[in-house]
C-alpha cells in the first residue's frame, strides 16, 4: 500500500521513490523546514518484525554518530502507526548497482568513487563503526559524481556490541527474505571472515569495497556463482581470475591495489581504510590528463611504494603534477593582479597556510580571522577536495604544517589557555602537542628534534613572549618579550636566514604594528610595515627580501610589503573587501589570503514584528532607551588602533530617523543612563589608549575625559559615581571614579583572566542600572564557562551558572550581557547558551531563587515563576516584549594572489 498523500510525523509524503530488500523509500516534504527529504518505511509484509525494528534503529544510531559529506545525513526517526520510519537528507542520483549494469564502469570513475567511498568508511571506522553491508545498491552517485554511502543497518557499532560479534546474523537476517537477490545481493560481497561466520573489524569493509570496484570496473562480479552456498564458497576459497589482457600502468597499479585489498587473510589485507584510500587517491591523480607518468609498476620497490607506510609522502609527492599544471596555466608576468579562488564556502574560510612543498592547503572554517569557533580542513592544490580534520566546538587559530607535511599544528584557547594540537594530515585523532603555547611554527634546518617558534604567557598579566626551543621545550630561551605586562606576542616568523623575526604583537585588547626583532634575542627590535595600524599577520618572501604583512591602517585590512629590512612600503591589494592572513608560496610567485567581506544589521521587535533598523554598514552594540522610544548603537568605523570601535548613533523608533552622535568620539564601549540623559563611553584614541569619557545626550554640556587609565567598560555607578574595568599589574580590577575625575579605588578584583581570557572578561562584564551589582563571566580555571554576581559595596558573590556563558568571535562586537536588569529593576535578563530569558523579580529582589549550585540546564530557569524566553541573542530593555538583535553577514574565502 502506497503511503503517498500520507502525513508521518511533520512529513508529508509526496512520491514513491523505490525499495530495497528491506525499506520503501519516498519522497517526503518536511512541514516545519520546507525541505524535501528522503523518509524509509518498513516494507509493508515485514511488519513490526523485531529484528526489522532493530535495523532501522541501528541505522540511525550509526548513520547520526557520523559527520562526512559521502555518508548519507538521518535527519530524524520515529514511529508512525505503521511501524519505524528514518528521515534522510534527500540524494538526487542513482545506485552504482544501475552503472553496473549498463557495462564497466570508467577507470577513472571507478577511481573517483573508490576514494571518496574509502575516505568516507575510514571516518566511520575512526568512529567505531563497521558497515558490514557494502554493495553497488549502498552507493549512491549524484549527476556530478558525488558518492553518498548508504544503509547502516547492519553496521557493527564498536561502543555497544561485543567484539567478538560476527556477521553470520546477517546472512540470516537476508537470507529469511523472499525476494530475489536480496540474498544474493548481501551474500555477493561478504569478506571471507562474514562468509564463514568469523569476527569481523574494518578490514571487512576493505573487502567489500575492492569487490564492488573490482565488479564496477570489469563489469562482472569475480566470486558470483549459481547460488548462495558456492558463491559465499568462492570468496571464502577461490582465487581472483588472472586478467583477460596485459592492463596499461595505471591499470595494473589498480589491480595490485584491489589484490591486495581481496586477499582471504585479513593480515595480509589493508589493515586500515585510510591506507587504501591513499592509493587509490595516487591511482586517481595518476590518471588524470597532464600527469606525470608514474614509474613503472613492477617489482619489489613498486609494491613498496604501494603498499608501505609512507602514504603521506606520496600523497604529497602525486599532488605536484597538479601544481605544475597550475603553474604552468599562469602568465609570467600577469599585468595585474587575478585572484585565484581556492576555497568555495557558502560560510567562512580564513587562517590559510601552505604546506612546505606548496601542494597542500590548511585554513580554519569559521568567520574569525583571529581565535575563534572553526574546524580544521585541508586540500591538495589546486582542486581537491577540501576534507575535514577536526571535529569539536574549541576555538582555534594559526593552522601551520610540519616541515614534513605530515601533520598540522593549530591553537586551541580551551579556558585554561593557550594550548597547540596536532593532527595529522590525511586524518586521525587530534592531540595536544604542547600546552601555554600559541602561534607554533616549525624551524625547518632538518635538525633532529627540530626547534620550535611560538608565544608563551608568562604568569605576569597578560603578557606572552615569544620563545625557542626543542619540540620537547628543552633547549627553551627568549626571543622577544613585550616590555609590558599588558603585551601579548601572538605570532612569529623567522626569516629564510634564521637572523630575524617578524611579530604580531597585541596590548591592552589592541594589535600593533608588526615588529622586526632578531631571532638571537639581543634586542626588541623596531616596528616595520605601515603605521599606524592593526598588524595581524605577517610572512616572508622565500628569498627574504621582502617582508609582508596583513594590515589596517584605517581604511580595513589589506596586504603590505616592505623591502627587507626598511625599505619603502607597498600596498598590494585594495578594495571593498579585505584580506586577512598570508603565507607566500614556496617560488615566491604567489600568495594566499582570505578574502571577503561582513555585515552587520539592526533589527528591533515588538507589536509589530521584526522591522530592520539599519541597512548599511557594521551596526553592532545596541540598546533601547529607557522609555523603549529609542535605539542606541555603535556604528563600525575603520581605525588604524581599535578592534572594535564605532561611532554612536540613534534611532527613533517611531519615525524612523537616524543621527549620529558625538561624531569626533570612537567608542569601543558606552552606556545609557537609567535617565536616559547622559551616556558614558571608553574612547579608542589616535594614541591607543582607551580612556573613559561622559557626555550629555542633549549636547547642553560638553563632554568631560574622567579618566587617563586604560578601560574596557565603563558603566554608571551609584550617586553618580563612574565605574570602569582596567588593570592593575596581573590583576582586572572594577573601579570607581567621580565623574570629575578624582577617586579611583577599586571596587572588586575580577579573577586573573589570562591571553585571550581578559577579552572575555570584558565582554562578560555588566553592571546593574542602580551600579550596586556586578556581572562576571569566565572563562576561568575554576569556572570555564560561568556566571557570577558580586555587590559593589562588599558581600560573597553569587553563583548563577557554571556552563551557560557562550563566547563568540569578537568580530562580532559586544554580545548581550550574560545577566542583566531592565531600567527599572524589574526584570533579570539571563542568557544561556546565547538564548535570552526574561525572569520577573519583586520588589527589591536583585536575583530570583537560584540553586547553590547555580542553573544547570535550561529547565532549571524556564521552571522559574514567569519566566520566558525572549530570542537568541537579544537586547532587551524595560518592556521584554520589546528587544533589539543583530543579523551578522560573513563570507570570507581563501584565494592565491599573484605577487606583483
Amino acid at each position: 500500500m502506497s503511503l503517498v498523500g500520507r502525513t508521518i510525523g511533520r512529513y508529508r509524503v509526496t512520491d514513491r521513490l523505490g525499495e530495497g530488500g528491506m525499506g520503501v523509500v519516498y519522497r517526503a516534504q518536511d512541514a516545519t523546514l520546507g525541505r524535501d527529504v528522503a523518509i524509509k518505511v518498513l516494507r509493508p509484509e515485514l511488519g513490526r518484525q523485531p529484528e526489522r525494528v532493530r535495523r532501522f534503529s541501528q541505522e540511525a544510531r550509526a548513520a547520526s554518530a557520523l559527520n562526512h559529506p559521502n555518508i548519507i545525513t538521518v535527519h530524524d526517526a520515529g514511529e508512525f502507526e505503521d511501524g519505524p520510519f528514518l528521515v534522510m537528507e534527500l540524494v538526487e542520483g542513482e545506485s552504482l548497482r544501475a552503472l553496473v549494469r549498463r557495462g564497466p564502469v570508467a577507470l577513472a570513475k571507478v577511481l573517483d568513487i573508490g576514494t571518496q567511498a574509502a575516505t568516507a568508511l575510514a571516518r566511520a571506522h575512526e568512529s567505531g563503526i563497521t558497515h558490514r553491508d557494502l554493495k553497488p545498491e549502498n552507493l549512491l552517485v549524484r549527476p556530478d559524481g558525488y558518492v553518498k554511502i548508504l544503509d547502516f543497518g547492519l553496521a557493527k557499532l564498536k561502543e555497544k556490541e561485543p567484539a567478538a560479534e560476527s556477521a553470520s546474523d546477517a546472512t540470516t537476517v537476508d537470507a529469511g527474505l523472499t525476494r530475489e537477490g536480496s540474498i544474493l545481493g548481501t551474500a555477493a560481497y561478504m569478506s571471507p571472515e562474514q562468509a564463514t561466520g568469523r569476527p569481523v573489524d574494518g578490514r571487512s569493509d576493505i573487502f567489500s569495497l575492492a569487490l564492488v570496484l573490482l565488479e564496477c570496473w570489469q563489469g562482472s562480479h569475480p566470486f558470483l556463482r549459481g547460488n548462495i552456498l558456492d558463491t559465499l564458497h568462492a570468496i571464502a576459497h577461490d582465487r581472483l581470475p588472472a586478467p583477460a589482457h596485459p592492463p596499461g600502468t595505471v591499470e595494473w597499479g589498480l589491480l595490485r591495489v584491489l589484490e591486495k585489498a581481496l586477499e582471504k587473510e585479513t593480515d595480509e589485507r589493508y589493515q586500515t581504510m585510510k591506507d587504501l584510500g591513499i592509493d587509490l587517491r595516487r591511482l586517481r591523480q595518476e590518471s588524470e590528463p597532464g600527469r606525470l607518468p608514474p614509474v613503472a609498476a613492477a617489482g619489489p620497490a613498486r609494491r613498496a611504494v604501494i603498499y608501505g607506510a609512507v602514504g603521506l609522502v606520496l600523497l604529497t609527492l602525486l599532488a605536484g603534477a597538479g601544481w605544475l599544471l597550475f603553474r604552468s596555466r599562469q602568465p609570467a608576468a600577469p599585468p595585474r593582479l587575478e585572484y585565484t579562488q581556492l576555497t568555495n564556502f557558502a560560510d567562512s574560510a580564513t587562517s590559510p597556510a601552505l604546506s612546505p612543498d606548496g601542494r597542500m592547503l590548511a585554513f580554519i572554517r569559521g568567520e574569525s580571522t583571529f581565535v575563534g569557533p572553526g574546524q580544521i580542513y585541508v586540500k591538495l592544490l589546486p582542486a581537491g577536495e577540501s576534507l575535514q580534520l577536526t571535529h569539536d566546538d574549541l576555538p582555534k587559530m594559526s593552522p601551520k604544517f610540519s616541515p614534513d607535511g605530515a601533520r598540522i599544528a593549530y591553537t586551541v584557547e580551551d579556558g585554561s589557555g593557550w594550548n597547540t594540537w596536532v593532527v595529522p594530515v590525511l586524518g586521525g585523532q587530534p592531540r595536544l602537542f604542547l600546552a601555554n603555547a600559541e602561534g607554533l611554527t616549525w624551524i625547518a634546518t632538518g635538525a633532529t628534534p627540530p626547534r620550535i617558534l611560538f608565544s608563551e604567557m608568562t604568569g605576569r598579566g597578560q603578557q606572552m613572549g615569544i620563545v625557542t626551543s626543542r619540540e620537547s621545550r628543552a633547549e627553551q630561551r627568549t626571543v622577544y618579550m613585550p616590555p609590558e605586562e599588558s603585551g601579548m606576542a601572538h605570532r612569529s616568523y623567522l626569516s629564510p636566514g634564521g637572523k630575524h623575526v617578524l611579530v604580531v604583537e597585541m596590548k591592552s585588547s589592541r594589535w600593533l604594528p608588526c615588529r622586526l626583532t632578531p631571532f638571537d634575542g639581543s634586542s626588541p627590535g623596531t616596528p616595520v610595515g605601515p603605521a599606524p595600524a592593526q598588524c595581524t599577520d605577517a610572512a616572508w618572501s622565500p628569498d627574504g627580501k621582502w617582508m609582508y604583512f596583513s594590515a589596517n591602517t584605517g581604511n580595513g585590512f589589506h596586504i603590505w610589503r616592505q623591502r627587507f629590512p626598511d625599505g619603502a612600503l607597498q600596498q598590494i591589494t585594495t578594495g571593498a573587501t579585505e584580506e586577512e592572513g598570508i603565507e607566500l608560496a614556496p617560488d615566491g610567485r604567489s600568495f594566499v589570503t582570505s578574502i571577503g567581506a561582513s555585515q552587520s544589521t539592526l533589527w528591533v521587535h515588538d507589536s509589530r514584528g521584526d522591522r530592520q533598523i539599519t541597512s548599511e554598514g557594521f551596526a553592532i552594540f545596541p540598546s533601547l532607551s529607557p522609555d523603549g522610544k529609542k535605539l542606541y548603537h555603535l556604528l563600525r568605523a575603520e581605525g588604524a588602533m581599535s578592534i572594535v570601535g564605532g561611532e554612536l548613533w540613534v534611532a527613533d523608533l517611531d519615525s524612523g530617523q537616524r543621527q549620529r552622535l558625538l561624531p569626533d568620539f570612537l567608542m569601543r564601549h558606552y552606556t545609557i543612563s537609567a535617565d536616559g540623559e547622559r551616556v558614558v563611553f571608553v574612547v579608542a584614541d589616535d594614541t591607543g589608549r582607551y580612556p573613559v569619557w561622559v557626555a550629555a545626550l542633549n549636547r547642553r554640556s560638553p563632554p568631560r575625559q574622567v579618566t587617563a587609565s586604560d578601560a574596557r567598560k565603563a558603566f554608571f555607578g551609584p550617586s553618580g559615581d563612574v565605574l570602569f574595568l582596567g588593570q592593575e599589574k596581573d590583576t582586572n580590577f572594577l573601579f570607581r571614579v567621580r565623574e570629575d575625575g578624582s577617586e579611583s579605588p577599586k571596587v572588586i578584583a575580577t579573577p586573573q583572566f589570562r591571553g585571550r581570557q581578559i577579552f572575555l572578561a570584558a565582554n562578560g562584564l555588566s553592571v546593574s542600572s542602580d551600579g550596586n551589582w556586578v556581572v562576571e563571566a569566565g572563562p576561568t580555571e575554576d569556572l570555564p564557562a560561568g556566571v557570577v554576581v558580586y555587590a559593589t559595596v562588599g558581600g560573597s558573590p553569587r553563583l548563577v551558572c557554571e556552563k551557560c556563558a557562550q563566547f563568540n568571535s569578537f568580530e562580532r562586537g559586544p554580545q548581550p550581557p550574560f545577566v542583566n536588569w531592565s531600567p527599572d529593576g524589574k526584570f533579570l535578563y539571563l542568557s544561556f547558551h546565547g538564548s535570552i530569558y526574561a525572569i520577573p523579580l519583586r520588589p527589591g529582589q536583585v536575583l530570583p531563587p537560584v540553586p547553590a549550585s547555580g542553573f544547570r540546564t535550561r529547565e532549571d530557569v524556564v521552571a522559574l515563576p514567569g519566566a520566558r524566553l525572549i530570542a537568541e541573542g537579544a537586547f532587551p530593555g524595560a518592556n521584554p516584549s520589546v528587544y533589539a538583535f543583530t543579523r551578522f553577514s560573513i563570507h570570507r574565502n581563501i584565494y592565491r594572489v599573484p605577487v606583483p
